[in-house]
This record gives structure tokens, sequence and C-alpha cells, in this order.
């Protein structure tokens, strides 16, 4: 009876991990990692750089944008610091446009 038991579960994980990774690989498509620069004057879009500090270029935000700080809670992007390592998210369709910035912890 546990060996049934510990098969069904076994096969319940893997169909979980199975079912799930093609959700992660689509979502690793749109997002890359960065330092933060600054939010422009008109809030509607931010810069950032790639991982190096270099390569700086800017993102629009979409209509439905969240920020999420180190604390995994949402804040605003101006709470975020210069320099600040983000993984942003973009439209699939659209990589111009951030659907989300989440604050990164110093590793």
């Amino acid at each position: 009876m546990a060996y049934r038991m510990l098969s069904l579960f076994l096969l319940a994980v893997a169909l979980a991990v199975f079912a799930g990774a093609p959700v992660v690989a689509a979502d690793d498509k749109n997002t890359h990692e960065g330092k933060f620069v600054s939010v422009a004057k008109d809030g509607k879009s931010f810069a950032m750089t790639n991982k190096e500090g270099k390569e700086e270029h800017s993102h629009t935000l979409s209509s439905d944008f969240k920020c999420f700080g180190t604390d995994g809670k949402e804040c605003k992007l101006g709470d975020l610091t210069k320099n600040q390592m983000i993984r942003v998210t973009t439209k699939e369709d659209d990589k111009k446009v951030a659907t989300k910035v989440e604050a990164l912890k110093d590793k």
C-alpha cells in the first residue's frame, strides 16, 4: 500500500514539473536583468542598463504595470534606487513595454 501511494505521489510531482516547464520557459523569453537608472519625469517609462552597468535603454510602462521591492511587496517604481539590480518582464509582442519590474536582492 505504501509503495502504491509513493508511486502516485512521485507521478503527481513529475506531472507538475513537466506541466509547469513550458510556462517558465515562455516567461524567460520576456525577462532580462540589469541595473535600474531612473524613472522618466512623466512617470511613463524608466531607464536601465545591462548587468554590467552599460548599454542603457528604456522601457515604457504597460497599463497593467506592477513593481515589486526586494521584499516581494508591491511598490512604486520611484522607490527603487539607482544601480539596484532588477528583473524586467516585457510584453511578448513588444520588448520595449514593461509589464513588471522586480527588485533583486544583492547576492
